[in-house]
């Protein structure tokens, strides 16, 4: 009796550990990381306190306000947006760091950043492992090419960037002679924008010197004469606001009256506020309009920002909220599109199905394929109205000339 007693309660505890294993077994393979029944988790790896810091923390205001919007407008198909942000100071280290703690810790479905060309070439194998989208600011061609599954560039590239900038010298101002100084700071953005500035040089037959800025640049004196010294007529530069500011201060210091160009890197308005009259001397690219532009999408952008929080109209008129609300817009685009069965590889799926995607005026139109991952292609140049410290765009939404080799 014993014996039998022992038997039924040992078939009965193996046949409940069963169910509890497949049940568990079953629930956990129904689990997609980063995604519940009401909630997305997204990650966000800015800088907040290094040295391209100007910018990420206007981006990251524009992620929360527009993330706020559709939450309280619903959500995407009945979920609401979780966004968890970690602080990359523009290192690659600390964005090693960020990655792992949102992938492992946090479990984030897909993570907006970061906006450092460095950053997101080392983490191009964490990705292809983990299966991460990721939507970087990172604005060069090897981000992209070759093809990678879950990389999509938000951005143009500083190579288009260039080709816009040296066209415009070349065919609109058409100077006799030209010489132009790259100027580039010492990271690895530098060196490849570097690259590129010098093959659109070659491109073009323009003789070019190069000056090395250095990131947090203070004074540079020592650059500014070496450009006279080399009797430079047009100055193209790669560098955030405080960088050009200080050369466009020495150069007025040094009376350098020629052209300062820049690529979108530092093409903001804080270059206005810092350098002040020195910035006359200034036009820049950019993919991206500005808050005081008139176009359906910055009317929507402003109503939704002062909506939560009345003083954005002082705060936000900056390059640096668009670029950091056009981001998760792109990303919301693909969230709708993957439907209610969202995750890793739906989500890619569905950004990949995005065809001339049309912000109504905050950028140029927006494509991704399932074999090229070039997000934005378009560009206008802007320069300072000092008055009003707004970048004024002085042409039309443009593309790089072809047939470089």
């Amino acid at each position: 009796m014993l014996f039998n007693n022992f038997n039924r309660l040992f078939y009965i505890g193996f046949i409940t550990f069963l169910l509890i294993f497949f049940t568990l077994d079953s629930a956990y393979s129904k689990e997609t990381r980063g995604v519940t029944k009401n909630q997305i988790k997204i990650g966000a790896i800015v800088d907040l306190t290094g040295p391209t810091s100007n910018v990420g923390v206007i981006q990251i205001v524009a992620f929360k306000n527009l993330f706020k919007h559709i939450n309280n407008s619903g959500g995407i198909n009945g979920r609401k947006i979780i966004m968890i942000a970690e602080d990359d100071h523009y290192s690659i280290p600390a964005g090693i760091s960020a990655f792992k703690k949102l992938v492992f810790k946090d479990e984030v479905l897909a993570i907006l950043g970061p906006t450092s060309v460095g950053e997101t070439k080392v983490l191009f194998r964490h990705i292809k492992k983990n299966k991460i989208p990721l939507l970087p600011w990172a604005p060069d061609k090897s981000i992209m090419n070759p093809y990678k599954r879950y990389i999509f560039p938000t951005n143009g590239f500083y190579d288009n960037e260039w080709g816009i900038i040296y066209d415009y010298i070349v065919n609109t101002l058409k100077p006799k002679k030209s010489k132009v100084a790259i100027c580039y700071p010492d990271v690895e953005s530098g060196k490849v924008v570097r690259d590129s500035a010098i093959s659109w040089a070659k491109h073009f037959g323009l003789k070019y010197h190069l000056e090395v800025i250095p990131l947090s640049a203070i004074d540079v004196t020592s650059q500014i004469l070496s450009m006279k010294r080399a009797k430079i007529t047009h100055i193209v530069a790669h560098h955030v606001a405080p960088g050009l500011s200080a050369v466009l201060k020495d150069m007025k210091k040094f009376n350098l009256k020629i052209p300062m160009f820049s690529t979108s890197a530092g093409c903001t308005e804080d270059i206005i506020r810092i350098a002040g009259d020195s910035s006359n001397m200034y036009i820049g690219v950019s993919p991206y309009s500005s808050w005081y532009e008139e176009s359906p999408g910055m009317k929507k952008l402003r109503k939704i920002s002062m909506k939560y929080n009345p003083d954005a109209i002082k705060k936000y008129k900056i390059k640096s909220y668009t670029l950091g609300w056009v981001m998760p817009e792109i990303l919301c685009e693909g969230l709708k599109r993957a439907g209610n069965n969202l995750n890793g590889e739906t989500l890619v799926k569905a950004l990949e199905t995005i065809k001339n995607f049309d912000t109504k005026g905050l950028c140029g139109l927006i494509t991704y394929t399932s074999k090229k991952h070039h997000g934005l292609r378009y560009n206008k140049l802007f320069k300072p109205e000092v008055k009003t410290t707004r970048l004024i765009p002085i042409t039309e939404w443009r593309l790089a000339p072809s047939g470089k080799k």
